[in-house]
């Protein structure tokens, strides 16, 4: 029993021993390939000097994985890409560290939505830093608050020095790895987050025009429009890391769920902004329905997602169903509208051209089809922006066509307007005209500028119509009118009041005697008989007026004095000029 527990230290050492020489074997095997880090350059790319080990099922410790080095063999997968794969993978680094290379270095991962990113640095076999990234870690428990994974480490000139990662994730398996220095990498990081800040400030502006449009015209394409480009703004933002270092920092449930939710909530909009700038309702039930279909189902799924009914990969793997159809519907619409000559439809078709090159760039990084690297892991982001910025042209076409509705609209109704206060057959203000017309005058009239109202009522009218009929009657009005307007001036009214009455509106007489020698003036206009189908009609006038604001500044008050001046001409034997009673005062022709 004694000897047995004896026994067991040695046992352990030696099994210590084993993994040891194991280990050292490896190192030794891949020292000839290990990436070279000099003083010559700031910046390694580490994809030449990577080797891989699968783990499907996730159950590599990292001493069973150290303990397998011999397995792990170059990768065969686009750079840096391995697609949507399931389970966790580890990379092996050997590293050369020549003269003047040593020093502080950053791992830099630079794909923001890993999940678990573990990094080992190791000399001689021994682990000498660790630490966990990946965006399920807090920031504050990372070793660098930075937008990508960053690791810092201290190389050594000389050794056999490597570093070991295990990388685990639910979304797309992208792992760009470069070697760089501390200054180096702050360098480029503000020129990336100046980048993202101009994009992210181009779609916030964009949303906001959008938005200050819905609440002026309220016209829901540009609501539609809004959440599609606010949505992809902040997908972006999410993707490239900017939300949770600048943002929402360590709130691990929008780092996780922010691209999914932002990817669904900008397909609603998408669909919604294709149907209504398309009109694909006029030309296509079926797609109407898809449109509105696909809304609402991408409107449930973020929901879902809110409120924890449904996973991140479940949300991914719907939003990666849904993506197509709003082009596979929006194409052959937009095509069809171009045909007819729409200019929103050409827009839209130029726009997803760019946005199509995008989409499908980041469609083949996301599925390990293409290498990650810059120009594909931001083709995504400027298609969209060009995208946008051509929908963009469609709103303001929008507002065209709005503007010209409107003004059509307005000119509809002053025509209405116009029609409701004209008289039909001598095309003069009818009462209600004239009652508008007196309104406006009104306010302007003083003793230096007064304004006289005239109401007219012909004698002999009846006769004439009842010899040659309504046709010359209605004739005979329609001189009477033109002989009016000819014997005013372009600022006077001359309204038709009724049946064979008529009131003339005359305003800037600067005394009672310019409106009487006007009332004349108007009297005498009748002195000649009126040429009418072909026959000579003679017919006389009464006139009765009023002066504003001598007798009054009411317009109902006027027109009744008037009247009543008009009554008492005709009880005095008609084919004269009478003003309405003001005290004192009694003028005739």
């Amino acid at each position: 029993m004694r000897a047995g527990r004896a026994a067991r230290p040695f046992h352990f050492l030696l099994r210590l021993a084993a993994l040891l020489l194991a280990l050292a074997a490896g190192l030794a095997a891949h020292a000839a390939d290990a990436l070279q880090v000099t003083a010559a350059k700031d910046r390694v790319d580490a994809w030449p000097g990577l080797r891989v080990l699968a783990d499907p099922d996730a159950r590599l410790d990292r001493a069973q994985a150290l303990a397998r080095l011999d397995e792990f063999a170059p990768p065969t997968v686009p750079k840096a890409s391995f697609g949507q794969y399931s389970g966790a993978i580890w990379l092996w680094l050997p590293l050369d560290v020549a003269p003047g290379g040593d020093g502080l270095w950053l791992l830099d991962v630079d794909y923001p939505m890993l999940d678990h990113v573990d990094v080992a640095l190791l000399r001689n076999g021994v682990v000498e830093q660790e630490a966990r990234l990946g965006d399920h870690q807090p920031t504050t428990q990372r070793p660098l608050s930075t937008r990508t994974h960053a690791f810092p480490m201290r190389l050594h000139e000389g050794g056999q020095q490597a570093l070991l990662l295990r990388v685990d994730t639910t979304s797309s398996m992208l792992v760009p790895l470069r070697l760089i220095r501390p200054e180096a990498y702050h360098a480029a990081e503000g020129r990336m987050l100046l980048v993202q800040g101009l994009l992210a400030g181009i779609g916030l502006c964009f949303a906001l025009y959008s938005l200050s449009h819905w609440l002026s015209l309220r016209d829901r394409i540009f609501l539609d429009y809004a959440l599609c480009v606010a949505s992809i703004t902040l997908f972006f933002f999410s993707y490239h890391g900017v939300g949770a270092h600048q943002l929402w920092g360590d709130n691990e449930w929008l780092t996780r769920n922010m691209p999914g939710l932002t990817v669904l909530f900008g397909l609603v909009g998408a669909f919604l902004f294709l149907e209504r700038a398309l009109d694909v309702a006029s030309l296509s039930r079926a797609g109407t329905l898809v449109l509105r279909g696909g809304a609402t189902i991408a409107g449930v799924l973020a929901a879902a997602l809110l409120v924890g009914l449904i996973e991140y990969r479940t949300a991914q793997l719907w939003a990666t169903v849904l993506g197509p159809f709003p082009m596979l519907v929006g194409v052959p619409a937009a095509y069809l509208r171009a045909r007819e000559g729409h200019s929103i439809a050409r827009y839209i078709l130029v726009g997803w051209a760019g946005y199509g090159l995008g989409s499908l760039t980041m469609t083949g990084l996301l599925l390990g089809l293409l290498p990650a690297k810059p120009i594909t892991m931001h083709a995504a982001q400027a298609g969209a922006v060009f995208e946008m910025s051509l929908w963009l042209m469609v709103l303001s076409v929008r507002v065209g066509q709005l503007r010209r509705k409107a003004e059509s609209a307005s000119v509809e109704l002053d025509h209405l307007e116009s029609l409701a206060q004209s008289d039909p057959l001598t095309g003069l203000p009818n009462r209600r005209g004239l009652q508008a017309s007196l309104e406006a005058k009104l306010p302007h009239c003083s003793l230096q500028r007064q304004l006289a109202v005239y109401l007219l009522d012909l004698d002999g009218f009846k006769p004439v119509n009842d010899q040659f009929g309504h046709v010359v009657g209605d004739a005979l009005l329609t001189e009477v009118a033109r002989s009016l307007r000819n014997h005013t001036r372009a600022s006077d009214v001359v309204a038709r009041f009724g049946g064979d009455e008529f009131v003339v509106l005359v305003d800037g007489l600067q005394s009672e005697e310019d409106a009487d020698a006007f009332g004349m003036k108007l009297l005498a206009s009748f002195d000649r008989p009126f040429a009418v189908a072909g026959q000579l009609c003679r017919v006389g006038v009464t006139i009765g007026y009023a002066v504003a604001p001598l007798d009054g500044t009411d317009r109902d008050r006027l027109i009744r004095c008037a009247d009543a001046a008009l009554y008492a001409g005709k009880q005095s034997g008609r084919g004269c000029l009478r003003r309405g009673y003001v005290p004192g005062t009694l003028v005739s022709a």
